[in-house]
């Protein structure tokens, strides 16, 4: 009788074992917003490889309230949009259950608990993720975290970073976080970076410009060039370009000029935006949006620059209109 109670314990050990695993596989967001009757909420991601929004999931909200179910394989950012794209809420989403509570009017102050990944993601305000100082808090002190490798993501592209720094924070990430996705697109970034990190030659290539002829980057050895990646959809870009025009005017254009490297697709909002803001360098585009050129660069969001000597090597990188103007000044004195 004993022998067999102990049988039917371990079966129950077992089986709970096995559904609390099984928890562990999917998750839950329950949503609560105070002020919203009904409507439709959409869950939507942000794909690394072509940079667009993805609609994950969409349900109804009835009274306020709305759930999602569903899996990711690894913990990610998510977007819930709340009737249109206007009203939002970011939330680092993995496999657990998931409360969100808050009101319409404040969606940027809603409170969700129930994950480990957005506590700390919540813990910090989204500029401080590209924000030098306190990114490299993050990467350093939060190895075992997904959302430091998502912040390492943006934080490598954007900010010159020691090469010995680099590759520190890359080995220091914990065996978990390095099967995510978001560490497995940082490894692919962070080879690409070392290709072209200050001190290397700049990748060379060949893309059409507004009147649809090949431009060839070896074309302008012999002087200091500026790669600009850019976009007419990209707001920081536009208003960063009135001060570039005052950069390029300043000098000869035998001695310095810039590229303007659009990530755009449509070519009609391309040249608008090139004729709106008055550019008058070359312009070129292969108009399929993050392309070839962009990715052996390592650019994966704009605005992003490389200044090259003349003999085509980097010597800047993601330099400010302000600093590009005291660099020449000195290079061209």
């Amino acid at each position: 009788m004993m022998s067999k109670l102990i049988y039917l314990f371990l079966i129950v050990i077992v089986l709970l074992q096995s559904c609390k695993k099984e928890e562990q596989k999917s998750f839950t967001i329950l949503g609560e917003i105070d002020g919203i009757k009904k409507g439709k909420a959409i869950l939507s991601k942000l794909d690394l490889t072509t940079n667009e929004r993805v609609d994950v999931d969409s349900t109804t909200i009835k009274d306020g309230k709305f759930t999602f179910i569903g899996k990711v394989k690894n913990p990610y950012v998510h977007t819930i949009f709340i009737n249109g794209n206007k009203q939002k809420i970011h939330l680092f989403l993995e496999n657990s259950k998931i409360s969100i509570s808050g009101n319409k009017t404040k969606l940027e102050q809603v409170k969700i608990t129930g994950s480990r990944e957005d506590s700390l993601f919540r813990s910090y305000k989204l500029d401080d993720i590209f924000d030098r100082k306190k990114g490299m808090e993050i990467m350093i002190k939060y190895p075992d975290y997904s959302f430091a490798a998502f912040t390492a993501y943006y934080q490598f592209q954007i900010h010159n970073i020691a090469a010995d720094t680099l590759a520190t924070i890359m080995n220091n990430f914990t065996k978990p976080v390095q099967k995510t996705v978001y560490y497995q697109h940082l490894n692919t970034l962070y080879q690409t970076i070392k290709n072209v990190a200050i001190s290397q030659s700049a990748p060379l290539f060949s893309i059409p410009n507004m009147q649809g002829k090949k431009v060839f980057l070896s074309e302008f050895r012999g002087k200091y060039v500026l790669l600009d990646f850019w976009a007419s959809w990209c707001a920081p870009c536009r208003a960063e370009n009135p001060k570039l025009v005052e950069v390029y005017n300043r000098f000869d254009d035998e001695k310095f000029t810039i590229i303007g490297i659009s990530v755009d697709k449509s070519k009609k909002n391309w040249l608008q935006a090139i004729e709106n803001d008055k550019l008058p360098w070359t312009q070129v585009s292969n108009l399929k949006g993050w392309d070839v050129v962009s990715g052996i660069y390592g650019v994966k969001a704009v605005p992003q620059n490389f200044l090259l000597d003349r003999n085509g090597i980097i010597i800047d990188k993601n330099i400010t209109p302000e600093n590009l103007l005291k660099k020449l000044e000195s290079l061209l004195k």
